[in-house]
């Protein structure tokens, strides 16, 4: 599993940075998966970690939707945005916890406009 690579890798002290401060936010659970830890609130993916032989990444669900108001954030695909981390000086707790918090927003808002829409559609 990917948890056990990273939590005893090269980078296990920025994974348990990571780590921590995603766990800290509440209703917040964790997947260990073959190629990465996956984060998620009742409504959806929050973010996913996984370290490699050059960095350790930190990949946001919502990513796309949030990189015009954090342009830190790389990345070209269709949803996911990320930030990379080469030492664990490179976490920016504050960002890091400004990116979880508004994602879960986005995430609950996604969750709540499918309600209204399927609501609507039985009436």
């Amino acid at each position: 599993m990917q948890f056990d690579i990273d939590k005893n890798g090269q980078f296990s002290d920025i994974f348990l940075k990571l780590r921590k401060i995603i766990l800290s936010f509440k209703d917040v659970r964790e997947q260990k998966n073959p190629k990465q830890t996956a984060y998620y609130d009742k409504y959806s993916a929050i973010c996913f970690l996984r370290g490699n032989e050059e960095k350790f990444t930190l990949a946001f669900a919502k990513g796309a939707i949030l990189e015009k108001e954090y342009p830190v954030l790389q990345g070209e695909g269709k949803v996911v945005r990320h930030l990379y981390f080469y030492e664990v000086s490179d976490v920016d707790e504050v960002l890091v916890r400004e990116i979880i918090q508004e994602t879960m927003i986005l995430n609950m808002e996604s969750y709540e406009l499918k309600k209204l829409r399927c609501n609507s559609v039985k009436l």
